[in-house]
């Protein structure tokens, strides 16, 4: 059964009906919320450039936190230009809407978010995998047809790390757009926090990426990397022009604090190391070596651990009527202690005792 906690903040323990209980949900794989360097660089982004910017970027008064962040993230993804949005979506729908005039094709992968996916379109039945072949197979039939690729960087939901160096086998005689969502790859895929673009930038396709920002990076914005020319279109768009940008106090977060993201990431690095090494061995359990999720199908699983002290993500998705998911996922907020008493509640389980 899937059940619903309030709390005023997020953190590494949820008080419920009375008890505490160890968060092991969400998307702060970071643990941001909780630093209290991170929330002093915050209120000082504050003071310095007021708590919003509700004007467009295109204003006659502008606030040069916003394009010193794009050149930072840009410079860091190692792609020629960025741009921000209020929100992932945004930026989704915003990468997906400027590309599309430019394909004459459209081919989604399975499971795409529908930040970046049109209706309808996403393949039932087929894995990545599957999905990549007939690609490869229908690119051999075609000449001179501009093709749009869409695709998630990682599934957190399975979960599964995509790697794109199948576009390589692409037939040359087709140009290539390739526009990924690396909401939940910002941070812990790639090198340092700044996504997968620099893994791929060297494909023989038009990259771009696009997604929220708000996951491990905890910064209530979107962002669009990619080639300045594409970039450069995103800008021209009306729905960039008349927008409202992310409040720049987060921003200013963010620039100044590059030494507590690097900080969390070590920690979440040793909080994987340990806890993964403790499931060896224990059946039921899906996961990868550097991704902080860790998946099962027993729902029942959910309830026991919930009675042991343990919140762990489990609701139905992407529909109501879907079956639930169930997650155990990691922060950097966790202590070697909580992972010990994960542990030793996960080999209680049923199958485990």
């Amino acid at each position: 059964m899937s059940r619903t906690y309030c709390t005023s903040q997020l953190g590494r323990t949820i008080s419920h009906q009375g008890k505490e209980y160890l968060h092991f949900s969400g998307t702060s794989y970071f643990g941001m919320g909780t630093l209290p360097e991170f929330k002093e660089l915050l209120i000082q982004g504050i003071h310095i450039h007021g708590p919003n910017h509700g004007s467009s970027r295109n204003s006659n008064v502008q606030l040069p936190v916003y394009e010193q962040f794009e050149s930072r993230f840009a410079a860091g993804s190692g792609s020629e230009d960025a741009v921000l949005l209020s929100s992932g979506y945004m930026a989704g729908q915003l990468a997906l809407h400027t590309l599309r005039p430019l394909a004459d094709l459209v081919w989604t992968a399975p499971d795409t978010h529908p930040a970046i996916a049109i209706d309808n379109q996403r393949p039932e039945g087929l894995s990545h995998r599957q999905w990549q072949e007939k690609c490869i197979a229908k690119s051999l039939e075609l000449i001179g047809q501009k093709i749009l690729l869409l695709s998630n960087a990682v599934n957190p939901l399975l979960p599964e790390v995509y790697d794109f160096a199948w576009t390589k086998q692409l037939s040359p005689a087709n140009d290539y757009f390739l526009l990924i969502d690396d909401s939940h790859a910002f941070g812990l895929l790639g090198p340092g926090i700044f996504g997968t673009h620099a893994q791929w930038k060297e494909l023989p396709v038009n990259l771009m990426v696009a997604g929220s920002l708000g996951k491990a990076l905890a910064l209530p914005a979107g962002i669009i990397i990619g080639s300045h020319s594409l970039v450069d279109l995103v800008r021209k768009n009306p729905g960039y022009r008349t927008a409202s940008p992310p409040a720049p106090a987060f921003l200013h977060a963010f620039l100044e604090g590059q030494n507590c993201y690097l900080k969390q990431k070590e920690t979440l690095q040793r909080n994987m190391q340990q806890l993964f090494g403790a499931l060896n061995g224990l059946r039921g359990f899906h996961f990868l070596p550097n991704y902080p999720v860790v998946t099962f199908d027993r729902e029942d699983w959910v309830e026991q651990l919930h009675r042991e002290g343990f919140v762990l993500s489990s609701f139905p998705y992407p529909l109501p009527d879907s079956p639930a998911v169930n997650r155990i996922v990691l922060s950097a907020w966790h202590l070697p202690a909580d992972l010990e008493a994960l542990v030793a509640a996960l080999k209680k389980l049923p199958e485990h005792g």
